[in-house]
């Protein structure tokens, strides 16, 4: 396998995002605010749960490749930044200090007995964080008018940042797919199907990280949907590279 993959990684401050920012600032009602805090705890959870998945993974008895490692590590680090953004704003609107928010994060345990299937090898680690990337990157873009409704613009820009970056570990996964997994082209189509019917079928999330989709917010047309983009994004790829 080529040694040139290098995961792509954006650079934006989370820093210069939250400057000046205060309890203040925040100026929808305390109505609004009591509504919201469900679903602002379910994607700040969901991001912590990132941490959780890396350990599973790296605790694992597989064999993954050093570019593996890299897009993971990548993309553990990117998860951590969205950690921090997600907790700093549910601080701020909720009023609970940040601290006491981290010490119910570090509660958290995941179980992830249902979605091992998910994880047997690299090419079936990729094609779940493929999907359930899109399927972010796709949440996140429809949540950006309700972070925006709660004062702050910031708000609002955090979540394009988070949308972006997940948009960049999708196609982190796809060119790895392709670099390392082209002579898997026609498992492709039946690795996402088994992901989606998952998706669709989960009832409960147990802090997996992945597929964290058991909420009103989303549907199963939606989950195929992205599952057939996905393909159609794979296996052009892979095609194309099985042709030079």
């Amino acid at each position: 396998m080529t040694t040139t993959y290098v995961p792509r990684q954006r650079e934006w401050s989370l820093v210069e995002l939250f400057e000046g920012i205060t309890a203040a600032d925040v100026t929808c009602s305390k109505q609004d605010l009591r509504a919201a805090e469900p679903r602002l705890w379910i994607d700040l959870a969901a991001e912590w749960d990132a941490r959780l998945l890396e350990a599973h993974i790296l605790g694992a008895d597989r064999e993954f490749s050093p570019e593996f490692y890299a897009f993971l590590k990548g993309w553990a680090a990117d998860e951590e930044r969205h950690t921090e953004g997600l907790l700093r704003l549910y601080s701020l609107v909720t009023g609970e200090p940040e601290d006491a928010v981290l010490s119910r994060l570090r509660a958290r345990a995941g179980d992830f007995s249902s979605v091992e299937p998910l994880l047997a090898g690299e090419f079936e680690v990729l094609i779940l964080l493929a999907y359930d990337e899109a399927m972010s990157t796709a949440a996140y873009r429809d949540d950006i008018p309700f972070y925006r409704s709660l004062g702050p613009a910031s708000f609002g820009r955090l979540l394009r940042e988070l949308k972006n970056d997940e948009a960049m570990h999708y196609r982190n996964a796809v060119e790895l797919l392709v670099l390392a997994h082209s002579d898997r082209v026609d498992d492709v189509p039946g690795e996402v199907e088994r992901v989606v019917q998952f998706d669709k079928a989960q009832e409960e999330y147990r802090a997996t990280f992945v597929l964290d989709h058991a909420t009103d917010q989303f549907d199963g047309a939606e989950m195929e949907r992205v599952g057939r983009s996905v393909v159609r994004a794979v296996q052009r790829r892979m095609r194309g590279q099985l042709d030079r």
